[in-house]
């Protein structure tokens, strides 16, 4: 969410793994909302999704109310 409502991308790289066919791995990330100097957060609907080589996932959307 931006400034002025709007949603723009933004792409966090997790990891980069080579697994063999048939294998598979598990990942976690946690991701802090709480207020920093470099980066602000707008309250209202956003969005996660999923992309892994490429193919885009489901999205999950959530809300952030205002602080």
């Amino acid at each position: 969410m931006k400034a002025n409502g709007r949603t723009a991308p933004k792409v966090f790289k997790l990891a980069k793994r080579t697994l063999d066919p048939g294998q598979s791995t598990e990942l976690t990330r946690e991701h802090s909302f709480r207020p920093i100097t470099t980066r602000v957060y707008y309250p209202g609907a956003h969005q996660v999704q999923l992309q892994v080589n490429g193919h885009q996932f489901d999205a999950t959307d959530f809300r952030l109310l205002q602080p």
